[in-house]
């Protein structure tokens, strides 16, 4: 069968791809994560149409398989896709089918596979997406369907549900690798990822002296944590990585990393610990539930820097009080609307941003609502609290609780007795189980 090969080492990417190829062409589409495994499936199935291939790769870069090509004598059109300057591609692959610069990709690639493979006549109704790919994502934006025949599909999640692991295992197990969204669907969220990894790549231009400086060495209740729930370095680091990047992120808005430089000034602030609690513990449950996509990850870790960025630091003095005020609709006294408001005007406040990923508002705005709807600024149910913002809240919860009760170990057998009744509708339900079992697990290791 005729075949458009994909080639890079970061699995949202290649995937990515693959969505916007299937959309435009009749042909399957293969994907390698290096140079050595694009020519084991090239081995296999032969020559593909064209090669879409990253440059920097581990275990066989782009220059390898374009080496290997040729001493195989293998004449196939050739496209490297990089974020490396185009002067410096030209140079190391010259005369090549074309070249495509991260992150504006999609256009681009498309035009490159028009010079050697036709379009369908008919554009698809439906989109194939990995099932791995929606669980990085996690919260699902648009309504997945499972494909029965050539032109029969039924819907087998809604738009606005949580796509977590056992969801994955389920379809995995009935031999799929693929569900399906509308083509239109799948337009906007193509457009999305793009901006995303725009987002995502345009952190790595800020230099180290241009950051906001957030000391997770000082929160010892990470170390703790880390400890008790059994997580290794590597997943540590990834949700540091996630960290760092919401604040190279915001380290270009001025206006914002002004008051975040103030706040941070004292790494032994109430808000200083809460926050990177947060941004951390939000990111390590984000990766235990499989929603590992760097986009995802970057929306909650900046939402957590940012949520209460208007909020005054005394209030940390007993932010469980000021909780509980604040749910008291007859408590008027200033400081309690001051803080019953500070949702609304964090979130603001953060829509001036330039380049504010989405998502990112709403969380902050809805952070302190409640599954019954007694929860503030807005007083609104689960039904319309987003998933993202579902692990969000429980994350805070569980922060603010670790905060009140020592030790650890302690607080997390009081924690899950406490909350079993709670958190038991919609997207709070399939939470909440998730990060229980992480907890219940890593406290007995």
């Amino acid at each position: 069968m005729l075949y458009i090969l994909v080639v890079d080492d970061e699995a949202d990417i290649r995937e990515i791809v693959e969505m916007g190829l299937s959309a435009a062409y009749p042909l399957d589409v293969a994907l390698a994560s290096s140079g050595k495994d694009a020519l084991e499936i090239i081995e296999q199935r032969g020559k593909p149409e064209i090669i879409i291939s990253d440059y920097r790769m581990p275990n066989g870069d782009g220059v390898f398989l374009f080496e290997s090509l040729k001493k195989l004598k293998l004449d196939i059109p050739f496209v490297v896709c990089s974020a490396n300057p185009l002067a410096e591609l030209e140079s190391v692959f010259p005369h090549i089918s074309g070249y495509v610069q991260k992150p504006k990709i999609l256009k681009a690639i498309l035009n490159q596979v028009d010079t050697v493979v036709a379009r369908y006549e008919e554009a698809p109704e439906y989109v194939p997406v990995r099932i791995p790919l929606l669980l990085r994502l996690g919260q699902i934006d648009f309504n997945l369907f499972m494909r029965l025949s050539k032109k029969k599909y039924i819907k087998v999640i809604n738009s606005g549900d949580i796509f977590l692991e056992s969801d994955a295992k389920r379809f995995l197990n009935k031999k799929l690798t693929h569900l399906y969204i509308s083509a239109a669907d799948a337009d906007i969220y193509l457009k999305s990822f793009e901006k995303d990894l725009t987002l995502l790549m345009s952190t790595e231009e800020i230099s180290e002296e241009e950051q906001l400086e957030v000391s997770f060495d000082s929160i010892e209740a990470i170390e703790r944590l880390a400890s008790v729930m059994g997580w290794t370095p590597e997943v540590i680091e990834t949700a540091k990585k996630s960290v760092r990047m919401a604040i190279k992120s915001i380290t270009k808005e001025q206006a914002i990393i002004k008051i975040l430089k103030k706040k941070f000034s004292n790494h032994s602030s109430g808000y200083s610990k809460h926050v990177t609690m947060l941004s951390m513990l939000s990111c390590l449950f984000s990766h235990h539930l499989g929603w590992v996509s760097e986009a995802t990850q970057m929306k909650l870790a900046m939402a957590a820097l940012l949520h209460d960025v208007t909020l005054d630091e005394e209030y940390y003095s007993d932010i469980n009080r000021w909780n509980q005020r604040a749910l008291n609709l007859a408590d008027k006294s200033p400081e309690t609307i001051n803080y019953r408001n500070h949702p609304i005007e964090s979130a603001n406040l953060v829509l001036t941003m330039k380049n504010l990923p989405p998502d990112v508002d709403q969380i902050i705005v809805q952070h302190h609502e409640l599954k019954d709807g007694s929860g503030f600024p807005r007083g609104i149910s689960y039904t319309r609290i987003s998933p993202l913002t579902a692990l969000f809240i429980i994350t805070e919860d569980l922060v603010n609780f670790l905060e009140a009760v020592e030790p650890v170990e302690e607080a997390i057998h009081s924690y899950i007795s406490s909350r079993e009744d709670v958190y038991t509708s919609g997207s709070f339900k399939k939470i909440y189980k998730g990060i229980r079992d992480s907890l219940t697990l890593g406290s007995e290791i």
